[in-house]
């Protein structure tokens, strides 16, 4: 009746138990009419499981299956009352009614929800769009600006070169970002010290770290897993600078990695104002930033990385205040 991947699925073996169990019950107490009415009523249980999980065709099909079962059981229990019998008929109308509203609401509740993730998406992706056409038209506008200025005579080559390939340079990390966040990402695992990884991840930040005048601390225990050196080292660069940026002069950003059962759990904590609600919930949407220097692609960059390694990310907002990114990867 269900194709082989619905005989993995817990839902469908809940549906099928529970009809299968109902069934059961009638059969076993036939003495009790009082008993009969209130088993009767425990079949919309797996015809709203079936609507919920599958729609309107689950429900069906889940009603289809009560019908196999409880037909054949009126039958060979029938005693020819008329309230009793007739309560059963209705009974078998009323599933039918239910089966076809609850799939008809759960149907609608998909589409609806299919509908919103679609238009969540173009919104988006027009906000990418906008994000990229901005990010680099400043530096389009620079280069354009010096190169009219230098071919008409005006302006200094030596001192116009090194500003436009600064600017040039800026494009490119952008469209790098770009294409790094759209294409899928290709892990080239090795078995790795992600102490070393992390620390290595640490000394890329610690220039920055000191013109900011933040102060980076780490505690790291020796941990190996397979991973992408590489990419892992990037992803923890993002989420450090992060950190920094969020510090005050004279501040501390700790840096610690721990065993956590099957887990490593590396948390890079500043202290910081933490984030308000807006940038808590959309940190890791692409191309959202409220810095002036961002482009809103570190963080989500950043969890697809973590996410291809099989991890997750989180964020906590600590009670004595500041940001504590969390990045949890198996073991």
């Amino acid at each position: 009746m269900a194709p082989l991947h619905l005989l993995r699925e817990k839902f469908f073996w809940l549906i099928a138990i529970s009809i299968l169990g109902i069934t059961a019950i009638q059969y076993f107490c036939t003495g009790s009419n009082d008993l009969w009415e209130l088993e009767r009523e425990l079949y919309y249980f797996p015809i709203f499981i079936a609507a919920m999980r599958y729609g309107r065709r689950g429900a069906l099909i889940s009603l289809g299956a009560i019908y196999l079962f409880y037909v054949p059981f009126i039958v060979n229990t029938w005693h020819g009352s008329l309230e009793l019998e007739s309560a059963r008929i209705i009974d078998l109308f009323f599933y039918l009614l239910f089966a076809f509203g609850a799939g008809y609401l759960a149907d609608r509740d998909k589409r609806i929800r299919t509908e919103l993730e679609r238009n969540r998406m173009i919104i988006s992706l027009g906000r990418i769009t906008s994000g990229i056409v901005h990010d680099l038209k400043n530096p389009l506008v620079s280069i354009i600006g010096l190169l009219e200025r230098l071919s008409a005579g005006k302006g200094d080559c030596a001192k116009y070169v090194p500003i436009m390939l600064q600017d040039a340079l800026r494009m490119k990390r952008i469209v790098n970002d770009v294409l790094d966040f759209a294409r899928p990402v290709s892990l080239k695992k090795e078995l790795c010290n992600l102490s070393e990884v992390v620390e290595n991840a640490v000394k890329m930040c610690r220039e920055k770290a000191m013109k900011a005048g933040v102060k980076l601390q780490t505690e790291l225990e020796e941990i190996y897993l397979q991973a992408d050196p590489f990419l892992l080292e990037r992803a923890l660069v993002n989420v450090i600078s992060n950190a920094i940026e969020a510090s005050k002069a004279g501040g501390e950003v700790h840096i610690s990695l721990k065993k956590r059962k099957k887990y490593a759990l590396i948390t890079v904590r500043d202290r910081g104002q933490g984030m308000d609600k807006e940038t808590l919930e959309h940190c890791f949407d692409p191309y959202f930033s409220k810095k002036a220097s961002g482009n809103g692609l570190g963080l989500p960059i950043t969890k697809k990385i973590v996410e291809a390694h099989g991890g997750t990310v989180a964020i906590d907002q600590p009670v004595s205040g500041g940001t504590a990114f969390k990045v949890y990867l198996p073991i």
